[in-house]
């Protein structure tokens, strides 16, 4: 009796470890279920399917990403156009046009407009950048406030003053012959290509200067690296509201946007500086415009019209 309840025992015993490998079992392979289904979930979030298809969230993007480089790519055209258009005018039949614009918003700058970019022109005024950018390096804050008044106000017996004195610090002797080999000594250090380039004077107003539009927006992105850079941008006249751009883009989308040095004698205009785009973008550009015969008023409307566009880029 004894030992047929023994037995009894065993037999349950036995069951019930089996009924708990069982569970156990049950527990494992429900676990891996749902392990397997999670992993499934997860994938099909991350991976491309087999249609190509790339989850929404990199879609969007992708998406927002390539409308904006659309985006600029067309008002670069634009631009481009703007400034055909302008060149192809009948009232500047005869004239010169040497323009560059240059966005250097990325590490590398791209040409987004240019024509006869290399050819040396009359500059007027626009040539005092090369005196006051390379005075800046040479005496640094003592003259600040001459430098301002110079850009803003164009004055110029002040930049003839400041190209003698730079020839005087560099080769003892204060006249323009000094300054003129002074200011290419430096700007030959800086990298900048002189070729073509005549200085005649230190203030633009000789008709035997010489300087092209790649020249001017070189010395401007050089100035970018400059310790004196935001000296230097704070002296160019304020589009609509300082200086000899106080009038200029009045009431438009520019005004407040462009930082530029203008440039005014009998068949000649010039203008240099950088914009600030509505997009966050960063431009430097120069246009030299010689041997027009219209007025000079239709010359700074059309070319108006063009900076207001650059600012859109």
């Amino acid at each position: 009796m004894i030992l047929e309840r023994l037995g009894d025992l065993a037999d349950e015993f036995a069951n019930f470890n089996i009924f708990f490998h069982i569970c156990r079992m049950k527990k494992l392979l429900g676990f891996v279920l749902h392990f397997s289904v999670l992993m499934v979930f997860l994938t099909a979030l991350v991976m491309p399917s087999c249609t190509g298809k790339q989850p929404v969230a990199t879609t969007i993007g992708h998406d927002s990403m390539g409308l904006e480089l659309a985006r600029i790519h067309r008002n670069r055209d634009l631009l481009a156009s703007l400034f055909e258009k302008v060149r192809s005018d009948p009232r500047l039949e005869g004239s010169e046009v040497g323009y560059m614009v240059i966005d250097c918003t990325d590490p590398m700058p791209t040409v987004i407009a240019q024509n006869e970019a290399s050819k040396t022109m009359i500059p007027a005024s626009t040539l005092k950048l090369f005196v006051t950018g390379a005075a800046l390096e040479i005496f640094g804050e003592p003259v600040f406030k001459e430098v301002t008044t110079i850009n803003q106000l164009s004055i110029n017996w002040r930049a003839s003053n400041l190209l003698r004195k730079i020839g005087g610090e560099v080769y003892g002797v204060a006249n323009n012959k000094n300054g003129f080999q002074a200011i290419m000594d430096f700007w030959d250090r800086k990298g900048l290509d002189l070729s073509g380039i005549r200085f005649d004077d230190g203030n633009g107003l000789s008709r035997n200067n010489a300087i092209s539009a790649k020249q001017l927006v070189d010395l401007l992105n050089i100035m970018r690296g400059s310790d004196y850079y935001d000296i230097f941008y704070s002296s160019l006249p304020v589009a609509g509201y300082s200086g000899t751009m106080r009038k200029a883009l009045k009431g438009t989308t520019a005004a407040g946007l462009i930082h530029a040095k203008t440039g005014t004698i009998a068949g000649v205009k010039s203008w240099a500086g950088y914009v600030s785009t509505h997009h966050g973008r960063k431009l430097i550009f120069a246009i030299i415009v010689n041997n027009f015969t219209c007025r000079p008023k239709e010359i700074k409307q059309k070319f108006e019209q063009v900076m207001v566009q650059m600012t859109q880029v």
